[in-house]
């Protein structure tokens, strides 16, 4: 069954945990070996991922953008990112993935 992962920061994780998707907390350090873990997994079909996060991975992340490997990675602004959320959840989908769901 595919599944829909997030990592990020606390305060980020436990909101989208709310919603039922499965968080995982990490920081600058943490991140790329979380990043592999979940992608190895094989049961991630999306994967959002705080911008402040992304920021050391965007090599890997645009690889895997450009050949269309699973999951699919979505950068998402943080609870606390000074900018906030431009957009709702399901508008980050879908300019990720290209259609309208």
């Amino acid at each position: 069954m595919s599944k829909i992962y997030l990592i990020g920061d606390i305060h980020t994780v436990s909101a989208f945990r709310l919603a039922g998707i499965t968080g995982v907390v990490s920081d600058g350090e943490t991140v790329a070996s979380t990043f592999e873990s979940i992608v190895e997994g094989g049961d991630a079909s999306i994967l959002a991922i705080t911008n402040e996060l992304a920021r050391g991975l965007e090599d890997r992340i645009n690889k895997m953008a450009m050949t269309g490997a699973l999951p699919v990675v979505i950068e998402i602004p943080g609870i606390d990112d000074e900018e906030g959320f431009s957009a709702s959840a399901l508008n980050y989908i879908t300019e990720a993935l290209g259609i309208a769901l």
